[in-house]
């Protein structure tokens, strides 16, 4: 960096500091500004469909989240009921090459 550019950064940031405006200041800002596009952007999609289209839409929305909750339900009793269980695994690995050759 030249000595140019770091006398520019500094005097850009003792404008900053003199006005009270700091990293975090700035990035609340940012964020702040980025919420509000999203807000409008939704509220224009929003505006531009038809009341049909919102129905389906609010529709396959609640039907995902309706899944997604009997799902989780059904998980969780599955998992209760399985743990009443008294079960065993028996498992038999034998090698059919030593057989075969044996024979």
């Amino acid at each position: 960096m030249t000595a140019q550019e770091m006398m520019v950064r500094s005097e850009i940031r003792q404008i900053l500091n003199e006005a009270g405006i700091n990293r975090e200041t700035i990035k609340q800002m940012v964020k702040d500004t980025i919420t509000d596009v999203v807000k409008a952007q939704v509220n224009q999609v929003l505006m531009e469909r038809k009341e049909k289209d919102l129905k389906e839409v609010v529709i396959d929305y609640l039907n995902s989240k309706l899944w997604d909750i009997i799902h989780r339900t059904t998980d969780e009793v599955v998992k209760q009921k399985m743990r009443w269980l008294d079960f065993s695994v028996k498992v038999d690995v034998t090698d059919k090459s030593k057989k075969e050759a044996d024979e």
